[in-house]
């Protein structure tokens, strides 16, 4: 008895289509060929993931929503003529402050001061307004004080990236200063660098 049985079971699963496998459905089949069906298999329950996963997951989920957050919160563009005009001979000013940091306006940073202003909306009077605050030194306490007081950090650093060679190790020393002064966390500035270019 045992022997036909067998062959019976060899047959049918000869016949099975492709993808289908008898062996692994629920026991009827095994009625079918005369055998004693076993009690069905308790249902298969999928534990939740370990904490330390769920953790990890969670904090790579906020990672990238505080980032793309930060930069769409980050202002930018910077355009002098759409400031009102106390703002932008702020900004001038802090640019021509940036520029005398290593102790000297060379002729290649004064071409790339005036690229940027044509790149950022400078009229005549903002050009105007920047050579005068390039012939005297600017006392940069207060001019930092008041761009942080009416929210224009941001705009003051981008200010200052257009006005300095960063190859210079002073400037580089110098926009690390400016960053901290102007309260400006350490990858809002590296964001502003990156998109901020002579």
């Amino acid at each position: 008895m045992a022997i036909p049985r067998l062959l019976h079971r060899l047959l049918d699963n000869a016949n099975d289509r492709d993808g289908r496998a008898r062996a692994l459905e629920p026991p009827v089949a095994m009625a079918r060929l005369g055998g004693a069906a076993d009690a069905p298999p308790a249902e298969r329950r999928i534990p939740p993931p370990p904490q330390p996963v769920a953790e990890g997951i969670a904090v790579k989920l906020l990672a990238g929503w505080l980032e793309n957050r930060r930069q769409t919160l980050i202002p930018h563009t910077l355009n002098f003529g759409a400031l009102p005009e106390t703002q932008a001979q702020m900004l001038l000013r802090l640019m021509a402050a940036a520029a005398q940091a290593d102790g000297q306006v060379d002729p290649n940073e004064e071409r790339q001061i005036g690229q940027a202003l044509d790149r950022f909306g400078a009229g005549a009077e903002h050009e105007a307004e920047l050579r005068r605050a390039l012939a005297e030194p600017v006392a940069l306490g207060p001019l930092l004080a008041e761009v942080r007081a009416v929210g224009l950090s941001s705009h003051g650093y981008a200010a200052a990236l257009l006005a300095v060679n960063r190859a210079s190790r002073v400037n580089q020393l110098f926009l690390d200063y400016l960053a901290a002064r102007l309260g400006l966390l350490s990858d809002v500035a590296e964001s502003l660098a990156s998109r901020y270019r002579a």
